[in-house]
C-alpha cells in the first residue's frame, strides 16, 4: 500500500510549492520517494508474472521527475504536487502509467504526444482491424475500468475515412489513452498493488494492440 504520509506531503508540497520549504522539508520527500519505488518495486515484481517484458526494469528509472519545466508556462511553481512512474515493456511503445496526487489519482496507459505518421498508423491499424479493436474496447472487464478512449482528439472524422465510419469515435484521436480514477482512500489499502495490477493485465490486449500499429 501507499503510505498516509506520502499523501500527506504531497498535499503540503502542493500550498507551499516553493524550493525553501522544500528544502526543509528534504527528508519528508525523500520517504516519499522511497515509499514510490517499493510501490513501483511491487508492481514490476506481479506484472512480471504476465508480462515478460517488464523483467528487470529498475524502478528508478520508472520515475517521473518532480521538478516542473517552467521555460514556457506562467505558473512558475518549482515543483510537481504529484509523484508519478511510468513503465515502458522493453521494445513496446506503448507505456503503464502511475499518477500519484491526492485528488488525482489515476492509473493508465497508452500512446501520447505521437508524430503524425504515428497517428495515422494507429489510425490505419483500428480501421484494418475493427473487429479486433472494438473487442478489446468493449469487453466488459475492460470497459468497466476503462469506459472510454480519451486524449487529443479532432473535432471531425479525419479526411482520410468516410464520416460515418463506425469508428469514427475512436479514429478522431491524435492520443490514445486510457485511465481510470482513484480514491485516496484506496491509495492506502493493502489491496492497492492487486487493484494496480489487475489494471495493467485488463489493459495489456489494448497495449500490445498499439504495440502492433506502431511496429510496421
Amino acid at each position: 500500500m501507499i503510505k498516509q504520509s506520502t499523501l500527506d506531503y504531497l498535499k503540503k508540497l502542493k500550498v507551499n510549492n516553493n524550493k525553501e520549504w522544500f528544502e526543509k522539508n528534504r527528508k519528508s520527500y525523500d520517504d516519499a520517494r522511497a515509499d514510490q519505488l517499493a510501490f513501483i518495486s511491487d508492481v514490476l515484481k506481479e506484472m512480471s508474472k504476465w508480462e515478460d517484458r517488464v523483467k528487470g526494469i529498475e524502478p528508478k528509472k520508472c520515475t517521473m521527475r518532480i521538478n516542473r519545466d517552467i521555460r514556457f508556462s506562467k505558473d512558475k511553481s518549482p515543483y510537481k504536487s504529484s509523484l508519478s512512474f511510468f513503465i515502458r515493456p522493453a521494445g513496446a511503445a506503448a507505456g503503464y502509467y502511475f499518477h500519484l496526487e491526492p485528488g488525482s489519482t489515476f492509473i493508465g496507459g497508452g500512446l501520447y504526444g505521437l508524430e503524425p505518421a504515428q497517428v495515422k498508423a494507429v489510425r490505419q491499424e483500428i480501421d484494418y482491424n475493427l473487429d479486433e479493436f472494438s473487442a478489446i474496447m468493449n469487453n466488459k472487464s475492460f470497459k468497466k475500468l476503462f469506459p472510454v478512449l480519451k486524449g487529443d482528439a479532432l473535432t471531425n472524422v479525419p479526411k482520410d475515412y468516410p464520416k460515418d465510419h463506425p469508428a469514427g469515435d475512436w479514429l478522431k484521436h491524435k492520443d490514445f489513452i486510457i485511465s481510470a480514477k482513484l480514491e485516496d482512500n484506496e491509495l492506502i489499502m493493502p489491496d492497492i498493488l492487486k487493484k494496480a495490477n489487475n489494471a495493467y493485465k485488463t489493459m495489456q490486449p489494448f497495449m500490445l494492440f498499439m504495440d502492433r500499429a506502431l511496429e510496421k
